[in-house]
């Protein structure tokens, strides 16, 4: 047996192996990972989630807290009155300079009713009324000074989920081809190389690339932002799982 073997892409577990137990001993990841599945009694808002008080329940009636379905997941509820908005973030901690990819798995239930941003941003929450990218009256409004994500807004004039980014300057979205129904669930993925680059993902597929999509130096918050849409009221999102890894 090898002492070193070289995987130039990844390795696939099949059969059984996904069904049980599949590594005997310890794996040691050469990256930091940070990861929550959201199983505890309550979100851990004190020492890492920013997701409670006015800067992050920024609207009417929002509420952000663990939802004990199966699995585990936070729900998110947005606010009552439209254009209310609300932010669950990480610690500023991460950046392109370190490679850092960050992963959501996210249930919308009703997509008509909801703005939602979801990746790196340089602040753990906005302004009510604001997403670090967003289209309030389908008009494209850049509010982050550095970040990079996925934009689906029911203000859009497409349902098309969108790969966005702002550099201090805003780039030009890219969208990814792909729509968000009702009470679906969808795995975005946003990775950053130390050029600034931002490369998108959804459900493990490469859906847009943005070249220059934010400087590279600049410290990140993983984040999750929504915002109630349509004037139809609360509306819910399920955070099912995260991930983030960046170099050491």
């Amino acid at each position: 047996m090898p002492r070193q073997l070289l995987i130039d892409d990844h390795i696939e577990y099949r059969g059984e192996a996904l069904h049980r137990s599949n590594v005997d001993g310890p794996q040691m990841e050469t990256k930091r990972h940070d990861f929550d599945r959201f199983t505890g009694i309550t979100l851990d808002t004190t020492n890492r989630w920013a997701a409670s008080g006015d800067n992050q329940l920024a609207g009417t009636s929002d509420t952000i807290a663990i939802s004990e379905v199966q699995g585990g997941s936070c729900l998110i509820t947005t606010g009552t009155v439209d254009n209310d908005s609300c932010y669950m973030s990480s610690a500023i901690i991460y950046s392109a300079a370190k490679r850092a990819v960050v992963e959501w798995r996210i249930k919308i239930v009703d997509v008509s009713g909801v703005a939602l941003f979801v990746g790196f941003t340089d602040a753990k929450y906005e302004a009510n009324n604001s997403l670090a990218i967003h289209y309030p009256d389908d008009v494209a409004t850049y509010v982050a000074a550095n970040c990079a994500g996925f934009v689906i807004d029911a203000d859009h004039s497409t349902s098309s989920i969108m790969c966005a980014s702002v550099k201090v300057t805003n780039t030009t979205p890219v969208d990814s081809g792909v729509d968000w129904a009702d009470n679906e669930t969808k795995t975005l993925r946003v990775e950053l190389d130390t050029a600034g680059k931002a490369v998108f993902y959804l459900g493990g597929v490469a859906v847009g690339a943005i070249a220059s999509a934010i400087t590279a130096a600049t410290l990140l918050c993983a984040t999750v932002q929504a915002m109630t849409r349509a004037g139809g009221g609360a509306t819910t999102v399920y955070v099912l799982s995260y991930d983030a890894w960046q170099d050491d």
